[in-house]
């Protein structure tokens, strides 16, 4: 509806949907771990109650020309369409619509990819929210 294309047209059209960002990440050599903030908690989407995870920070060193990165990796989004959603798109389902009944069936957004991410150590919290808006996650 927003793309000028009739509802009833995209359904039975769509396979899939991808969306992938490309972020840097940590060089090892030179991480430092920290204890997460409170905001920063809410931006993993960690309640108040739980630990703080222990979190890494890239610092930089001469072998990363002082970046604290090195390399590259995409976050990425797959939204399988199957008959469903199919049919909700069809109906001319709203995006939120759609977004709940795509995460009752396992969907992972961006933000959810990056925050992996994070908790695993791959990467800084920092150059995450640099290529994700996780500021939502602030209200909830």
């Amino acid at each position: 509806r927003y793309i000028g294309i009739r509802s009833e047209i995209m359904g039975g059209n769509i396979i899939g949907i991808l969306a992938r960002r490309l972020f840097f990440f940590n060089d090892t050599a030179t991480t430092e771990i920290y204890t997460a903030s409170r905001v920063e908690r809410q931006l993993l989407g960690l309640h108040a109650t739980e630990a703080a995870p222990a979190l890494y920070s890239a610092k930089g060193c001469p072998a990363c020309d002082f970046q604290g990165y090195k390399g590259r990796l995409a976050l990425m989004e797959v939204l399988r369409v199957d008959a469903d959603l199919d049919a909700q798109i069809a109906s001319g389902a709203n995006t939120r619509e759609l977004a709940r009944a795509a995460q009752a069936k396992g969907f992972r957004t961006l933000a959810d990819d990056g925050v992996r991410r994070v908790l695993e150590g791959i990467n800084s919290l920092d150059e995450v929210s640099r290529v994700i808006d996780l500021t939502d996650r602030l209200a909830g």
